[in-house]
C-alpha cells in the first residue's frame, strides 16, 4: 500500500497540535473575512440564507466567524484537537446546532447527501489530503447545482514553502525535501502535496473557474485583505494584462468553482472579470457582514 504521504507526521499530534497557530484568533478571523467577503461578492445577499461546509475546519476559529455570515455551517476535519476547540468556542458563543455544527469526518468522505449544499468552503486545504481528486469529486457530488466552493490554494511553484519556512522545499520530490527538511533540523518529513497551476486547473475541470485571484490583488481592501508589504503594494500597482500575463506564476490564488446548473453561465459569468481591457475596477464597497464583536 502506497504510504500516505500527508499523514506521516501524525504520530507528533495532529495536524493543530504541530501547528499552533491555527489557535490564534486574529490570524484566523482576518483570513476568515477574506473568505467571506468573495462569497458575499460571488452571491451578494443572498449569502445569509446559504447552507455552507468547511472542509478542513481545523480549530473552528474561523468556522464560528461563517455562522455569524451564512445560515447554516457545518465544518469537518479528521482532527479531533481542532474540531473539539471548534465544538467549545460555539457552545461559549451560544451558537445552537442548527447554525453550527461541528463534525469529525474526511473531506473525501463526506457525510452528506447529493446535492444538499449550496457552497462549500476548501481554504488551503487541497495540498493536506492525499486523494485529491477524490476530495474534488466529493465538493462537486455534495453541492447543489449552481453551488460554488471557495477554492483557496497555493502552487508549488512558491520561493518559501509557507508551512516549514523553506526556500524552493515544495519545488523537490519528497524524497528530496525529506533530507532538505532533516538538514535544516526539521524535526518531520515533508507532508505536503502543492500542485502547479496547470495540475490546479486539471484538479478543478469539472467547474466553472471563476478567478479572483487579480481582483483581489488590486482591492485588496474590499475583500478585507490585511495589512500589505512593500512588495504587495508595489504588485497592485501593475497592469491588469501583466497581472494576467503572470497569473501562472503567482503562488496564492482565490477561486470560485461553480458547479454548472441552469443559470450557472449567466451568474458566473457577471463575476468572472472584474476589469475591463481599460482597467477599470467594478464599483462599489464591501458588502458582507461585520464581525461580531464577540468573535475576537
Amino acid at each position: 500500500m502506497t504510504e500516505a504521504i500527508t499523514r506521516i507526521n501524525d504520530t507528533a499530534g495532529t495536524f493543530s497540535e504541530r501547528f499552533p497557530i491555527l489557535f490564534d484568533p486574529n490570524g484566523r478571523l482576518q483570513k476568515a473575512e477574506k473568505v467571506v467577503a468573495v462569497m458575499y461578492d460571488y452571491w451578494g445577499r443572498q449569502a445569509r440564507s446559504k447552507t455552507v461546509v468547511d472542509v478542513g475546519c481545523s480549530t473552528g476559529i474561523m468556522t464560528r466567524r461563517f455562522a455569524a455570515a451564512f445560515h447554516r455551517v457545518i465544518g469537518l476535519d479528521t482532527d479531533h484537537v481542532g474540531i473539539g476547540n471548534g465544538a467549545r468556542l460555539a457552545i461559549e458563543a451560544g451558537i445552537g446546532r442548527d447554525a453550527l455544527q461541528f463534525c469529525g469526518a474526511d473531506g473525501c468522505r463526506m457525510p452528506l447527501a447529493d446535492n444538499s449544499v449550496d457552497g462549500v468552503i476548501c481554504n488551503q486545504v487541497y495540498e493536506h489530503v492525499d486523494d485529491q481528486q477524490g476530495l474534488m469529486v466529493e465538493i462537486f457530488r455534495v453541492l447543489k447545482p449552481g453551488g460554488i466552493c471557495y477554492f483557496g490554494i497555493g502552487t508549488r511553484h512558491v520561493l518559501v514553502e509557507g508551512h516549514y519556512k523553506l526556500p524552493f522545499l515544495s519545488w523537490l520530490p519528497h524524497g528530496l525535501a525529506d533530507v532538505y527538511m532533516k538538514v535544516a533540523g526539521k524535526q518531520a518529513r515533508y507532508d505536503v502535496l502543492l500542485l502547479s497551476y496547470r495540475n490546479l486547473k486539471k484538479l478543478a475541470n469539472k467547474f466553472q473557474v471563476v478567478d479572483y485571484s487579480i481582483d483581489i490583488i488590486k482591492r485588496p481592501e474590499h475583500y478585507a485583505e490585511g495589512e500589505r508589504g512593500m512588495l504587495r503594494r508595489w504588485v497592485q500597482r501593475w497592469p491588469v494584462w501583466i497581472l494576467n500575463l503572470i497569473l501562472p506564476a503567482i503562488p496564492i490564488h482565490v477561486w470560485v468553482l461553480v458547479k454548472p446548473g441552469d443559470d450557472t453561465a449567466a451568474v458566473a459569468g457577471r463575476r468572472t472579470s472584474r476589469y475591463t481591457a481599460m482597467g477599470m475596477a467594478r464599483s462599489g464597497g464591501p458588502m458582507w457582514p461585520p464581525v461580531a464583536r464577540d468573535q475576537g
